[in-house]
């Protein structure tokens, strides 16, 4: 095995995840580690969908509109730049696990294991502060929550297919998405 860090800021490992263990993951398991690009545009569109509903219907607008605008307009902005950073310094992010080389350790990854679906769950509230509508927050909450059962079953994914180098990782960088909370 490879201890190094490189000097991209990843650890080293022997190869990818033998067909053997990928066969032994659960479809889900297999489904949420595969696609979760997916699953987050699915997300963003159904929250977007709802919005227009809630326009054309006039659904109920949460109380403080339209500063709720300014202010959810200014969460989606700092998501996404967040997520455009994570992708400079995780650059094979949107691999397939299986092609995964190494454990990205710098940037926001030193801080945070996963800061690129905090991104993405900053923009789902973000989204629905900023559009005002009652009924958007339902799948901004529900999203956020898959988002955070996805980074948790990645995790495990990890630990099997990194073994120890993932462990120190865990030891070194102990929250997950919010530094002394989660």
């Amino acid at each position: 095995m490879f201890d190094e860090i490189s000097d991209t800021g990843s650890i080293q490992v022997p190869g990818p995840l033998t067909k053997k263990a990928m066969e032994e993951r659960s479809f889900v398991s297999r489904f949420l580690l595969m696609k979760p690009t997916l699953i987050m545009n699915a997300g963003l569109l159904v929250m977007i969908a709802i919005g227009i509903l809630g326009e054309v219907l006039s659904w109920t607008r949460i109380g403080f509109s339209p500063y709720s605008h300014f202010i959810g307009g200014a969460v989606v902005v700092f998501g996404f730049v967040l997520h455009q950073y994570c992708h400079r310094v995780h650059k094979q992010a949107h691999e397939k696990s299986q092609q995964i080389k190494g454990i990205v350790t710098t940037g926001p990854f030193a801080k945070i294991r996963h800061p690129m679906y905090l991104s993405l769950i900053i923009m789902f509230l973000g989204l629905a502060v900023g559009w005002g509508i009652l009924w958007m927050f339902a799948p901004a909450v529900l999203f956020s929550a898959l988002t955070v059962f996805i980074a948790i079953k990645e995790e495990e994914f990890l630990l099997k297919m990194f073994g120890n180098q993932y462990e120190e990782y865990l030891c070194r960088v102990r929250w997950r998405m919010i530094p002394q909370v989660f």
